[in-house]
């Protein structure tokens, strides 16, 4: 029962504190250590669009405005990858079209000649899904939080749409799945949870105190009116990250991070095939979770006593359970994720035990006053 319902919590968009808790420290921890599956700076070029936007009428009157990324400069840059046989990786353009403006059609018209390669991002309003008012290839971007952080990632929308890193997963892995209420069946690959907790290789820290180059839109589109030269130094066979580095950024399990880059990284998770689950990890799993329901039910404690001595003051004494499943957790967190490269969110058993033992409690109780009073 337990061994499932670890898949039916991974599967929900909840989690508990000490998960978040436990990811954060595990992270941390990888974040020390050396990252094959790292993409190399010559693989990706972040385009900042904090800085390049225009004024947009709202009226007839011009009386109210908003302010919205420069379309412009868009679609120029998009001709220009056209103009280059798009020979790019990709091109995530993490830009909400919701407004008309006067570039839209040249921007529609530069957007069909990436085809495959461009997307494009929706978001949801309350309960219902805002397309993009472009109608050009896009993926839902809004995932849930937990306090405000991104944790889990599932693969699919609300309404069963693709969540923008599982498109691109499908774009440029070729990806199929089948899905049900336990997990996912990957084509060629595995099982999987039916969400994610995807690694961060990729930070914003790398393309400010990095080798990785962040440039401003503007600033692309006016050197030099967007040179031959330009496109082999930074575009050509990129991953090209269209984004707002400075006012667009998340809280995740580790800290803020641009919204773009929270995607992206989630895509690299699926691409380098750490979401599937070895047939030797659900062995584990399963026999992890069979140890601590036998130490759980059977109470099974042994204790340690360590004495503190501090000059001036008796001896203090701490009494340590060694099979504290608290500790046992904590523990599974850490090889799951640095053995098996699976990150897992399962301090939920420590709500069913909890449970378990309150029905338990009452149990015994109701049992002794019925004794009392036959």
């Amino acid at each position: 029962m337990l061994f499932v319902s670890t898949f039916l919590w991974m599967a929900l968009p909840y989690n508990t504190g000490p998960d978040m808790t436990i990811q954060k420290w595990v992270g941390a921890i990888r974040m020390l250590l050396p990252d094959s599956h790292k993409p190399s700076p010559d693989e990706i070029i972040f385009i900042d669009v904090s800085k390049s936007r225009y004024l947009v009428p709202l009226d007839a009157d011009s009386v109210e405005n908003d302010v919205v990324v420069n379309r412009k400069y868009l679609a120029e840059l998009f001709d220009f990858l056209a103009a280059n046989h798009n020979q790019v990786r990709y091109v995530l353009c993490d830009v909400i079209f919701d407004i008309s403006t006067p570039d839209d059609s040249s921007l529609i018209q530069s957007v069909a000649g990436l085809q495959e390669k461009f997307l494009s991002i929706d978001v949801y309003a309350g309960n219902s899904l805002n397309k993009n008012r472009l109608g050009v290839r896009s993926a839902t971007a809004s995932i849930n939080l937990h306090k405000g952080a991104v944790y889990k990632i599932p693969y699919f929308g609300m309404f069963g749409e693709p969540l923008t890193p599982f498109k691109m997963y499908m774009d440029l892995d070729k990806g199929d799945i089948r899905k049900n209420v336990l997990f996912s069946l990957f084509s060629g690959k595995g099982i999987s949870f039916n969400s994610q907790i995807n690694n961060y290789p990729l930070r914003s820290s790398d393309f400010t105190e990095g080798a990785y180059i962040r440039v401003g839109l503007g600033e692309l589109v006016s050197t030099g009116k967007l040179s031959p030269e330009i496109f082999d130094l930074f575009l050509k066979n990129r991953y090209i990250l269209i984004g707002d580095f400075e006012n667009d950024l998340h809280s995740t399990y580790l800290n803020k991070q641009p919204g773009t880059l929270i995607l992206f990284n989630a895509y690299l998770h699926l691409h380098y095939n750490r979401h599937i689950l070895s047939i030797w990890y659900l062995v584990l799993l399963y026999f992890f979770i069979y140890w601590i329901v036998w130490i759980q039910t059977g109470k099974k404690k042994k204790k340690l006593i360590f004495k503190l001595k501090i000059k001036y003051f008796k001896p203090f004494k701490f009494t340590v359970n060694i099979l504290s499943v608290s500790l046992l957790l904590m523990i599974f967190s850490y090889v799951s994720s640095l053995l098996f490269d699976v990150n897992i969110s399962i301090f939920h058993l420590i709500i069913i035990f909890t449970l378990m033992d309150r029905v338990n409690f009452i149990l015994k109780k109701r049992i002794k006053k019925e004794q009392r009073n036959p």
